[in-house]
């Protein structure tokens, strides 16, 4: 009896995982789970999360060559920001075909999964070549302007990072952590 409710639970969390899953393959979603740390490379926000990566591209004062490999690099992330959406609509529709089966292909899904996760991986790491090849052809003073603004994008990132840990560990303390104490008895005068 054991097994069969260990199985039922591992099957319902595989399942809901993979649901989770269709939501994170979409590259407009919010960046959540294991895989946020790969949503840097996603279209306006630019690479390494740096924002809007035109206002950096304008200090840069970049020659011809360096111009060419921007926009490659532009082009690059617009096609693989879109293939990956596609990839997460196609994982979405798989998802919305199963939810009428009555028995689910957990192990189909899970491929389909892994399938979906390693294109997106290759076309991420195609455009974070192609943003490499930018920062290579940079000279000093450039690259440090880029790492300047990496740095600055990481201070802004973890000022929010510990504010959320603040505000979460003021939830946790403004929680019961234990049931209340009883009052105390009353004071009867008497000396033991």
């Amino acid at each position: 009896m054991r097994k069969l409710k260990i199985a039922a639970a591992s099957a319902v969390l595989i399942a809901t995982s993979m649901f989770g899953v269709a939501h994170a393959a979409d590259a407009a979603a919010p960046a959540t789970g294991p895989h946020a740390a790969m949503h840097h490379m996603r279209g306006e926000h630019g690479p390494w999360g740096l924002g809007d990566i035109r206002k950096l591209h304008d200090e840069l004062k970049l020659d011809a060559q360096q111009e060419q490999a921007w926009q490659q690099a532009v082009n690059t992330s617009r096609q693989n920001r879109d293939a990956m959406r596609k990839n997460g609509e196609q994982f979405r529709q798989m998802i919305a075909q199963a939810k009428d089966q009555q028995v689910l292909d957990l192990a189909g899904m899970r491929a389909a999964r892994e399938k979906v996760f390693d294109q997106n991986r290759q076309l991420r790491s195609q455009t974070e070549d192609a943003w490499l090849n930018v920062y290579n052809g940079l000279n000093n003073d450039q690259k440090t302007l880029v790492s300047n603004a990496i740095k600055a994008r990481w201070a802004k990132m973890k000022a929010w990072h510990d504010k959320a840990a603040q505000r979460r560990g003021q939830m946790h303390k403004g929680a019961p952590s234990q049931a209340p104490n009883p009052p105390a008895a009353p004071a009867t005068g008497q000396s033991q």
